[in-house]
């Protein structure tokens, strides 16, 4: 046998089989042919696996995240009924954190409007902690994924984007909380910028 045929999925009425033959692929090509058997009928899916569309060498009988990057793992077929609790519970934390730091950014803004709009509301102390109070489950609710998977990578050590990540805003969050909490360790210049 010279070569092998490859066949795709077409119309019905294509041919008399439901499909078309693309080309002639050479033994030599190491090509995997697709076998009658092999293939599924319209509507059928492959439930119960998973991959990671960064590293598709990992397939997993559920959904969870990728041991390597930490990314979601995706259905390697996808269907209209594909779960989306995933991005449900993302878009929700992306909306109220949305609506939690506008407010951070108003009140942090507020001077370059009006410099003496934000003292009259409040010292600056009680706009400090305030700003505080708004930001913590922005930080910690709406950044708790990038965390979880930013650890997992440190434990695998696979370094990736979530890494870097969860590291940044940890570092910028720590250091808010504790400028909030004993602004006397810094010099009086910081404290006043």
């Amino acid at each position: 046998m010279e070569g092998s045929t490859i066949f795709a999925s077409a119309s019905p009425n294509s041919s008399p089989n439901g499909r078309v033959a693309l080309a002639k692929v050479s033994e030599a090509h190491d090509c995997p042919v697709p076998r009658a058997e092999d293939e599924k009928p319209a509507g059928a899916s492959e439930t119960g696996e998973y991959t990671c569309p960064m590293h598709p060498q990992i397939v997993r009988q559920a959904p969870g995240n990728c041991p390597i990057c930490g990314m979601a793992l995706e259905p390697r077929t996808p269907t209209a009924a594909e779960d989306s609790r995933d991005l449900v519970g993302m878009t929700r934390r992306f909306w109220v954190s949305a609506a939690l730091t506008a407010v951070v950014v108003l009140t942090g803004m507020a001077h370059l409007v009006s410099p003496k709009l934000m003292e009259e509301l409040l010292s600056p102390r009680a706009l400090s902690w305030t700003e505080l109070v708004l930001a913590s489950p922005v930080v910690l609710w709406g950044g708790w994924p990038f965390f979880e998977r930013g650890w997992q990578s440190l434990v695998n050590q696979n370094l990736n984007m979530f890494t870097l990540i969860g590291l940044g805003v940890g570092v910028a969050y720590v250091f808010s909380v504790i400028a909030a909490t004993v602004p006397q360790i810094f010099p009086a210049s910081f404290r006043g910028a």
